[in-house]
């Protein structure tokens, strides 16, 4: 990290010689996934502390978790582990959002992106893949950071 920034008198910045962008403060890219999500239900805070006290807080989640299907469980794990190996690869560049298809905002994004099958994957609110191929997320991704690079 840079601690000071002086421009030269040809208005160039001095600490990235030319043709190096700041990839540090680059805008990182939009990835929201819209798919089936398990959903666990809370507690009011007061509740939460006594369930957490008494050691019963896990066992009131982990019910919720073992009433979905199997399939369902599985492709959480394989979405997690997708979603996972795209930060890890990404890091800083993308942001990612999860979006269950069953809320609001995920019936929403059915609507407007025509999504019928999940998981999508909707890139810089404008690209959409739906599916499981990485290979053609990463080609997305990739393709908005370049654009963001040039």
């Amino acid at each position: 990290m840079l601690a000071a920034v002086s421009e030269t008198a040809g208005g160039n910045n001095a600490a990235f010689p030319a043709g190096e962008k700041d990839n540090e403060h680059m805008k990182a890219i939009s990835v929201e996934v819209v798919s089936n999500l398990l959903t666990t239900f809370g507690h009011c805070s007061r509740c939460d502390v006594i369930f957490r006290e008494s050691g019963l807080g896990k066992e009131v989640n982990k019910g919720d978790i073992e009433d979905y299907p199997a399939e369902l469980k599985d492709e959480m794990l394989r979405l997690s582990d997708s979603l996972g190996e795209l930060k890890q690869l990404y890091k800083h560049r993308i942001r990612i959002r999860l979006t269950d298809a069953l809320s609001p905002r995920g019936i929403y994004k059915s609507l407007i992106h025509r999504l019928r099958r999940y998981p999508a994957f909707i890139i810089e609110r404008r690209d959409v893949y739906i599916g499981w191929d990485r290979k053609k997320i990463e080609e997305l991704v990739d393709k908005y950071l370049s654009k963001a690079g040039s």
